[in-house]
């Protein structure tokens, strides 16, 4: 039956044949994977229809093509059902590409007036939204001109930074060093600093200026659009704005901008919404300077009271770049929505009383004027289809102007103080300031009085601050609450807040003081209370989870699905056919695992004929390991046996992995301790999952040697592992590949696992990807003693893997178990 891995080899063709052929087979299927990994970096860092991407895209079709041919060489034409499988997936990946825009069609400078939703990857989100304003209010927008991503391509591409900026980010995501991580954004920096803006792009400058008007503004503006700002994430503060700016002064302040795309927060920030690297080119919005009398923001509705008919409207004297970042204290009250004339006090903080009333005198507004900025919000409202955080300015002249609009983040629970208490319960240790995001929230306490005191927040922590601002987002995925002394509640640092759903206090009198001797804190933000101990122990796996959810990787190309993404993972499960192959990677997968199946069989075959090339691996460990000699590797005495013995086996990478495997203090025998909640995990995982009742635990795993060639396949436990290497003394030749997949534990769990083995391997020497519970490792071309020392460093790595995922709970486990293998304390692994 096609496809169900029998195998009819012509009669009288040597097994050496076949090894030829696996070998091309097995070559052809490193390169697939390093051109999968290639396009995995291209998918991150260049536009998808860059022609860069099709032609990758093309050398996978054709090499996985290729492969399917070779294993139907290998096996008789057994696996025929991949070719009509392997034409599907083509047939969609090449309707994919036809679909992709030219990125060469993009001009570099737009009007603000032809910026809108249709326009967002040119002219990033902040632009669009404001062109969308422009278009049905034109007097309520200043001009102004956008210099599109396409400007922004440009300028990394005539000055090649595109290879640097990807070197220094390939590994980003595994680094746990935070200097490490410091010195790396702020060399991309400095490399955007020290490159000239391209002559197109100067002149692009100078076209805009003349678009906005025949007699330019003297001072201008500059201001970040990136896309997916103001979209599915606010990008709230992460980049820098340049304001007075003249003329002349344009195209520096341009290239500041850009620069600023790679600041340490807002780095951090994208990588835990996670988006790749290509998701927010940067486009750059600039406006003429406004004469502003008064400036601020308006809330068409109460974010933590959404039922509530009221707009929040907060206001300065002057403009509102102090108190938006959260440095300046604004004026603000409650504007009904029915009744626009019609204004309610608000509620503001005071530093030594707590709450005070605001009056309406309190705002720098005349009562028309706020009636104006009330009408305004409910047609922004209209035309946008939900509520919309607006930022505004009253200009000299008397006219309302909208500086940007972005979709407003509603909390739908009750207000700050109508939740009723259960019992009396335990009594505050303080409490007040003024709900950004309510809930509930367990943690130790931490007072973070610098930025680089904040970057090294610990997970779980309730931050205690004295001032909160943008470089928040770096660490809200991972803290459980923030109680600041100063903050405004509609500026950068709250919209983040609500962004990642943490609760907060803003405006919390002496936070410092009254709460940086206490241990473990409760933060309720809903009734602005804070406790001493724990109280609601559920608590904290709430905030594990948000966290975890927060990492999870933003899979909008759908290249990834069609050509990357793996879907065949058990070789056991019934769905591990080629008609059930949904991308070029489940292909190459498969025919990896058939075609060594299919030697192991032709080995057998050819021990029946008399000729024995199948043996039991006797050990000393605990793997049941079958290994097939692909000749020379085993010695002629060995032929009349069942098993061979390790230093029996005549091979370079074999014995270099054995040594590792078989290190002091490695251990193959089964776990003697886990964490109660990762046997849980186990369990669960056990009872939920399909694959299941089909996995083999503790089955047969392959070993294929030969002099200078290893492969090594264990399914260990619930997790598959496999080493592919070729070491001689050409270093040209060489090669080590690794890769590991699944557990027994969840699916968190194991990503934990794979979050320990990519940065162990990455800081052992390894060139790393890492995708979910899936991760990919290799070294290319090193001397034959560096690619043993690798192959040593696997061996130990496996055994150390072994069920990890049940001992690990958190990020601060994975960097523990990484500076145990670094040190070589193998037996914490025990």
């Amino acid at each position: 039956m096609a496809g169900a891995g029998t195998i009819a080899p012509p009669s009288g063709v040597p097994l050496g044949h076949h090894y030829r052929v696996l070998r091309r087979l097995l070559a052809a299927n490193s390169e697939m994977l390093d051109l999968m990994v290639e396009l995995e970096a291209d998918l991150d860092y260049l536009d998808p229809g860059e022609p860069a991407i099709a032609r990758r895209v093309m050398r996978l079709l054709d090499g996985s093509l290729l492969l399917a041919e070779n294993l139907n060489i290998l096996t008789g034409g057994a696996h025929r059902a991949l070719y009509p499988a392997h034409a599907a997936i083509e047939h969609e990946v090449l309707a994919t590409l036809r679909g992709f825009p030219n990125p060469a069609s993009i001009p570099l400078v737009r009007p603000l007036e032809e910026a809108g939703a249709d326009r967002v990857r040119e002219v990033g989100g902040k632009a669009a939204n404001l062109g969308r304003v422009r278009a049905v209010m034109p007097g309520a927008v200043p001009p102004g001109f956008v210099l599109t991503t396409a400007a922004y391509r440009s300028f990394l591409g005539e000055n090649r930074l595109h290879g640097p900026i990807r070197k220094l980010f390939r590994d980003l995501s595994l680094v746990s060093d935070r200097q490490l991580f410091k010195e790396r954004t702020a060399t991309i920096r400095e490399l955007i600093d020290a490159s000239p803006v391209p002559a197109r792009v100067v002149e692009a400058v100078r076209a805009g200026v003349r678009l906005v008007a025949e007699n330019p503004p003297r001072l201008w503006a500059v201001r970040s659009s990136a896309v997916g700002e103001d979209g599915r994430m606010t990008f709230a503060g992460q980049f820098d704005t340049v304001l007075d700016v003249p003329t002349d002064g344009l195209v520096s302040a341009y290239r500041k901008v850009l620069a600023s795309r790679y600041n340490d927060h807002a780095v951090l920030y994208r990588l835990a919404g996670g988006l790749a690297e290509v998701d927010t080119p940067m486009a750059v919005l600039v406006m003429p300077m406004l004469d502003v009398l008064a400036a601020g923001v308006l809330y068409t509705r109460d974010p933590n009271d959404a039922s509530a008919d009221r707009m929040v409207l907060d206001a300065v004297a002057g403009l509102a770049g102090a108190m938006v970042r959260g440095e300046a204290a604004a004026s603000s009250l409650f504007a009904r929505r029915s009744r626009p004339g019609e204004v309610e006090a608000g509620c503001l903080p005071d530093a030594a009383a707590g709450d005070r009333v605001a009056a309406p005198g309190d705002v720098p507004l005349a009562p028309g004027e706020i009636r104006g900025l009330v009408e305004l919000g409910l047609r922004l409202e209209s035309h946008f289809g939900h509520p919309v955080d607006v930022e505004w300015a009253l200009v000299r002249d008397g006219s309302l102007m909208v500086v940007q609009c972005r979709p407003l983040r509603l909390v739908e629970c009750e207000s700050p103080g109508t939740e009723s208490q259960d019992g009396p319960g335990p009594s505050p240790v303080a409490k007040g300031g003024m709900t950004v995001f309510p809930g509930r929230a367990v943690g130790r306490a931490y007072v973070a009085r610098t930025v680089e005191e904040l970057l090294a927040s610990p997970d779980g922590a309730i931050l205690v601050l004295r001032q909160a601002g943008p470089e928040l987002a770096a660490v809200l995925p991972r803290v459980a609450g923030v109680v600041a002394e100063h903050g405004n509640p509609a500026g950068h640092a709250a919209a983040l807040v609500r962004e990642f759903a943490v609760p907060s206090l803003f405006a919390f009198p002496d936070a410092e003081r009254r709460l940086s001797g206490c241990g473990t804190l409760s933060l309720d933000a809903t009734r602005r209370l804070v406790f001493d101990g724990a109280l609601w122990p559920d608590v904290r796996e709430r905030v594990r989870g948000r966290s975890r959810r927060v990492f999870a990787r933003v899979l909008d190309n759908p290249l990834r699905q069609q050509v990357l993404a793996l879907n065949l993972t058990n070789p056991l499960a019934i769905n591990f056919r080629p008609g059930a192959c949904r991308s070029v990677h489940d292909v190459v997968r498969y025919i990896h695992e058939r075609a060594v199946v299919a030697m192991f069989e032709l080995g057998d075959d050819v021990g029946r004929q008399g000729e024995h090339r199948v043996w039991r691996l006797e050990s000393g460990i605990a793997l049941q390991l079958a290994v097939l000699d692909l000749g020379g590797a085993v010695p002629a005495a060995a032929s009349g046996r069942r098993a061979v013995r390790p230093e029996e086996i005549a091979s370079v990478p074999f014995a270099a992995l054995w040594r590792g495997m078989t290190l002091p203090g490695v251990s193959w025998a089964g776990r003697t301790q886990m964490s109660l909640g990762g046997f849980v995990s186990v369990v669960a995982s056990t009872m939920t999952d399909s694959r299941a009742g089909v996995r083999n635990v503790g089955g047969r795993n392959y070993l294929m040697v030969a002099p200078e060639y290893v492969n090594f396949n264990a399914r260990l436990a619930y997790h598959f592992a496999m080493v592919d290497a070729f070491v001689s003394p050409v270093a040209e030749n060489n090669f080590v590949n690794f890769r590991f997949r699944g557990g027994g534990a969840g699916e968190d769990r194991r990503t934990l696992r794979a979050r320990f083995l990519a940065e162990a391997l990455q800081r052992s020497g390894f060139d790393v990807d890492r995708r979910s519970d899936l991760v990919t490792a290799w070294m290319r071309r090193y001397p034959r003693a560096a690619s043993e020392e690798g192959l040593g460093t696997l061996g130990a790595l496996m055994g150390c893997a072994r069920q990890l995922d049940m001992l690990m709970d958190d990020e601060a486990s994975v960097r523990r178990f990484v500076e145990h293998f670094l040190r070589r304390e193998y037996g914490a692994f025990a």
